[in-house]
């Protein structure tokens, strides 16, 4: 596989990711929808019912009391990988050949080991070089950033083998992929207020949820977005997808 550098601006490649979901948001945003309650949703409730208290030392000398939920984090790691893998098979089967199916986020799940080991990849190389300093771990985000694609594409490939392909492509294209991120963060800042309302403010936990839900709601329309818009990116990086005279095309289409 060739190491393109990806010479589309940022502004392009959401121009890519707004024409593939026009006519198509609604059935689109129900299935960013089903994902973020299945990890999200269901870690908050997790972090709700099963946490416990870490007293953190200050530089002053005092305690700071820390809730850290356990059990969400425990579930995150069993279920991070198949998740991470439906949403990618989600969003490419529906860039390449606008076909919605919900079902394709649970996927991941029919190749449990795989996935999973992939995911413990991922998070043990970007835990270790956060060791370092935050800006390698931020760096290794982007590093093995297309594994999961490439393990969509090619499902005979080991982990290692998707962590290696993801670490050549992106060589001259982490800096690219870095903005493109960045460019959706006035959108996620807008997005979140109605959320931030709320913290620190309700005392039941039920309430919190139902309304922590209702109120992440615009948050997906960003997530949908911004997914779309990583997802387009892969393919040019892939070269599935070109632009030529400012217009998309898809490679296997000649």
């Amino acid at each position: 596989m060739n190491n393109r550098i990806v010479i589309e601006p940022a502004f392009k490649i959401r121009e890519i990711a707004r024409n593939a979901l026009a006519g198509y948001w609604p059935r689109m945003y129900l299935g960013i929808f089903i994902y973020f309650v299945i990890l999200s949703g269901m870690m908050t409730i997790l972090d709700l019912f099963f946490s416990t208290i870490v007293n953190v030392l200050l530089p002053t000398g005092e305690y700071l009391p820390v809730s850290v939920g356990y059990a969400s984090w425990l579930y995150q790691l069993a279920v991070g990988g198949p998740l991470q893998y439906g949403l990618a098979l989600f969003l490419l089967s529906f860039l390449r050949r606008r076909e919605i199916d919900n079902g394709y986020l649970m996927d991941g799940f029919s190749h449990f080991g795989k996935t999973f080991i992939l995911y413990l990849l991922y998070c043990l190389r970007i835990f270790l070089w956060s060791l370092l300093f935050v800006i390698p771990g931020i760096i290794a985000v982007f590093r093995y950033s297309q594994a999961f694609y490439l393990q969509v594409d090619h499902p005979d490939w080991t982990a290692s083998q998707c962590i290696r392909e993801s670490t050549y492509l992106m060589k001259g294209n982490k800096g690219k992929l870095f903005y493109l991120n960045l460019t959706f963060i006035g959108w996620y800042i807008l997005a979140n207020i109605p959320s931030l309302l709320i913290s620190g403010v309700i005392n039941s936990a039920v309430v919190f949820f139902v309304l922590w839900v209702l109120l992440s709601l615009p948050v997906l329309v960003v997530d949908l977005y911004a997914s779309m818009s990583r997802a387009a990116f892969y393919e040019l990086l892939t070269e599935r997808l070109v632009v030529t005279d400012g217009y998309e095309r898809d490679q296997r289409e000649g």
